[in-house]
Parts: structure tokens; sequence; C-alpha cells
């Protein structure tokens, strides 16, 4: 399996998984394939199959962990449009040829950055440039160019990025002999800014715990909790029921009064550090002994 975690709500929730099916439905549908280890060739088994998965539910996961208050905010590798082109700075009294001129230089980038790969809209719709700095922030497209008669004479232009908190300080000057240069560099920066920031609050949210004493307390702050478990289904319903019950009375991050449940056991050893040889249930009903951690949390 593959868990997201979503920070807002301290809850987990799975984005793939896979599953061994065994021999089940290919009995059901009679797969079969010719034995090889028969001499005669007339030995048939059935297959063994597995099934594998990614959900549209990662989209949703997406927006959540990335979003903000202005809306939805895509990392570049993923965005329909990776950047919006917004022409600005024409005035009532910009002439026919002010126009043509900044129509042009407009198309010229769109040009150049379409034929370098980069997903990039044009927006020269008959609106202001505020309305559609505020349309194209609501979408989440990570990156809107700026390009007005000014820029051109300077042989600039401007690049805001969408998950620049303050708007001012988020923009970057472009060149424009380096136009597909400066924008793949910004596309490049704004995706490990944003899967940086995510990871350090999932990392942020993780603790260990060897103690029942304290596994509620640190999942009712959001966090997930990598414990020693002995991986029994009954223990692991008691852990349901104790966590659910201890946080009746008490103040739950996200506002989610529910009990823990077994999310993944972490492959990486880093997740696995002095881990006790003992399950973290108190009352544990198998007695199995325990060899590395596993990650519990509150699940969608």
């Amino acid at each position: 399996t593959v868990e997201a975690f979503t920070p807002a709500t301290g809850r987990a929730i799975q984005g793939a998984t896979s599953h061994h099916l065994g021999q089940n439905f290919s009995k059901m549908f009679e797969i079969q394939f010719q034995d090889p280890n028969d001499p005669t060739g007339k030995k048939k088994e059935h297959a063994y199959q597995n099934s594998w998965g990614l959900t549209q539910r990662t989209i949703g996961v997406m927006v959540m962990v990335h979003g903000d208050d202005k809306g939805i905010v895509l990392p570049p590798m993923v965005a329909c449009h990776q950047a919006v082109l917004v022409p600005v700075g024409l005035s009532a009294k910009a002439t026919a040829e002010d126009k043509e001129k900044l129509k042009n230089k407009c198309k010229e980038y769109v040009d150049k950055l379409t034929e370098a790969g980069v997903r990039i809209k044009l927006d020269d719709r008959d609106q202001t440039p505020g309305w559609k700095f505020n349309y194209w922030e609501m979408k989440g497209v990570p990156m809107r160019i700026e390009v007005g008669l000014k820029d051109i004479e300077k042989g600039e232009f401007v690049m805001a990025k969408r998950t620049a908190p303050d708007p001012k300080t988020g923009k970057v000057i472009g060149k424009d002999a380096s136009v597909v240069d400066d924008v793949q560099q910004q596309l490049v920066a704004i995706q490990k800014e944003m899967y940086e920031k995510a990871l350090a609050d999932r990392d942020a949210r993780l603790a260990s715990v060897d103690e029942w004493k304290d596994f509620s307390p640190e999942l009712n702050q959001g966090k997930m909790v990598l414990i020693p478990f002995c991986g029994d289904t009954a223990c692991e319903e008691m852990i349901k029921d104790k966590s659910k019950e201890e946080a009746a009375d008490v103040e739950v991050a996200g506002g989610l009064k529910m009990g823990a449940k077994s999310l993944c056991v972490p492959h990486e050893d880093k997740y696995n550090q002095k881990c006790p040889g003992k399950c973290i249930n108190p009352d544990c009903p198998s007695g199995k002994a325990v060899t590395r951690r596993t990650l519990f949390g509150r699940s969608y």
C-alpha cells in the first residue's frame, strides 16, 4: 500500500495498493496455462494473479495537501497548464501599434515555450489583469507570466509563483533572451519546493511511540505513530477501540475522535529505530514477538 497524509485533518488516506489475488479469479474464469514441469504437456495450472491500482482519490489528496485559502495549488509535473501568460500594462491610451507589439511578443513566448514542452496558456480575454490573476490562482496554475510594454523595452518579463505567500515577493524577473530556460528553471524550483514542504509537514507529524501511555496523546495531536505491533487482527481492534475511547474527552487536532488503525509497515529502516520486541497493546491477546514498527493513524 501507499499511504498519503493530510496535515489539515491529521488523517491518512490510501493512495495506491497492490494485492496478490492468488488463483481465486483464474479458477473462476478458467484462466489456465500449460504446466512447464509436465513432460506430457497435458497438465494445466490456473494462473496466479496480482492487482495494482493508483486511484483517483490521489487527485483529492493533492488538493488537500497543497491547496491554500486562495484555492488549488497544482504541482507543475501534473498541472494541465504549467504556466499562464497574462498581457499587462495596456492603458486606455495605448495605440493599435502598442497592442499589436504586445500581442506579438506574447505569441512569441507561447510558441517558444510550447515548442520546449511547457504547457502554457495565453489568457488574452477581455478582462482586467487583476481579474485574470485571481482566476488562475484559484485554478492552481503553478506560474503566471506577466508581459507588458515596459517589460518588452527592458528585454524582461515577470514570473509569479503560485506557491509564494506574498505575491509581490514571489515574483521573479526573467530575460527575453533566455525565456525558455528561465521558465523551466522556475517550474523545477516550484515542484521541488512543494514536495519538500509536503514532506516536512508529514515528517513533523510522525512520532515513534514505545508505550501505550504515549499513544493517544501523540495521536490526538493529529500525528501518525510508529509503534511495535504484533500484527494480530483482534489486537488491532482493541487498539482502535481504546484509542477512540481515550479521545472522547479531549481536544483532538482536526476534530476527529475516531480510533486508530494500522496503515502500513514502512520498508525503510529509518522508520524502525530501536523497535521493542513486545506489542504496544498492554492487553495484547496474541503474545507474538514484534520485529518492525507499524504505522498507525486515523484514516479516511
